[in-house]
């Protein structure tokens, strides 16, 4: 593998850090970006916390990975072996993805960039030398905060496809008739996520299920409202899955509920399997979907509006293709791949010839 190798001097030599053992959507595209930008020919080390999540997928790619610790004030393993890592590799660019991993990470002769998909606390990205967030209003929150404009920087998510080329769940493992509408919901079982929107939505949805991919501490109350309105027969629990894409690949209508969703990764992974997606109005969202063209906004809060959207689309196979046609079509141009892969290759060009940054947030 040769680096990244830019023409007017030295290669980019890249590490990428997340300090993050848990199991979620921004893990998740941490580890497709790093896999992205290993076949695009980017030679770096990739650093993650040990002994979780992240660490058991990233060991499955070719990614040359290390773990630390990233622990408290008695962890004395990251402050000693996170430098000897970049400077063993020559780093000359650091890209880290959360706080804990954006904390640790050491001053040196490399530029420090954190890449940020939600609305973090602005202290614990104050060390770094630029920010990269995912939507336009992360940049208005990284201005709220004193970063000028010429420190700060917009890439959305992308969503690869070779991960679609993927053979459909069967209905039948699940419960499930061939012939009944099918309604997917993905994410975190957390209140913020929504999952109560979309099974209170379901109960005026007659003959359609409910597959719930996903796990975390609301799942209790998610199931105790489904048996309270009887919807048990019509709503499979699937569980934290590594792989969402059968389950995609088999559904009628992708649905993000989200109470707030700083970007919505999800709905470009619902578009990418050409599903209409119905989604609740949020930052995210928003940004990404013109309604009734590209998919269906319904207001925070309202299940009935929720309820409609999804009888509207399972209603009308003609609206429902174009509709997923017109999101697919979005997916696989603006928030393609090699789209976005091509907005980091530049940026990243012009941060090396920048070099790194004296202040870094105004006064």
């Amino acid at each position: 593998m040769q680096f990244w190798q830019r023409s007017e001097t030295e290669p980019l030599r890249l590490v990428q850090a997340i300090g993050s053992r848990h199991k979620g959507g921004a893990q998740r595209f941490t580890m497709r970006l790093a896999k992205a930008m290993e076949d695009d020919g980017v030679q770096h080390g990739f650093i993650v916390k040990r002994s979780g999540w992240t660490e058991e997928q990233m060991r499955k790619t070719r990614v040359k990975l290390h773990s630390l610790p990233f622990g408290g004030a008695l962890d004395l393993m990251t402050p000693v072996k996170y430098p000897r890592i970049l400077k063993e590799a020559r780093a000359n660019l650091v890209l880290t993805h959360l706080e804990r991993a954006t904390k640790r990470t050491p001053r040196g002769p490399w530029i420090h960039v954190a890449r940020l998909g939600g609305y973090y606390a602005l202290e614990d990205y104050a060390r770094c030398d630029y920010l990269i967030g995912n939507t336009p209003g992360c940049l208005d929150y990284f201005r709220s905060g004193g970063w000028r404009d010429d420190r700060i920087f917009y890439i959305p998510n992308f969503v690869p496809e070779l991960e679609l080329g993927v053979k459909k769940a069967r209905r039948s493992d699940y419960g499930t008739p061939e012939d009944a509408p099918l309604i997917v919901w993905t994410g975190r079982m957390e209140h913020e996520k929504g999952p109560d929107f979309v099974i209170r939505a379901l109960a005026d949805v007659p003959g359609a299920y409910l597959w719930m991919v996903g796990t975390g501490r609301f799942e209790a109350e998610v199931r105790t409202l489904a048996t309270e309105l009887r919807l048990n027969d019509r709503i499979r629990f699937l569980g934290w899955q590594d792989n969402v894409h059968p389950f995609l690949a088999a559904a009628d209508v992708f649905v993000c509920a989200s109470r707030f969703e700083v970007f919505g990764n999800v709905v470009l992974e619902g578009w990418s399997h050409r599903l209409p997606v119905v989604a609740v109005r949020s930052p995210g969202p928003e940004h990404l979907i013109r309604h009734g063209e590209t998919g269906l906004l319904v207001p925070n809060e309202d299940p009935v509006a929720m309820a409609a959207a999804f009888r509207s689309v399972l209603g009308d196979s003609d609206f429902a293709a174009r509709l997923a046609a017109a999101g697919k079509k979005e997916a696989m141009t603006t928030y393609a791949e090699a789209t976005i892969m091509a907005q980091y290759r530049a940026l990243f060009d012009e941060l090396l010839a920048r070099g790194r940054v004296g202040k870094r947030v105004a006064a």
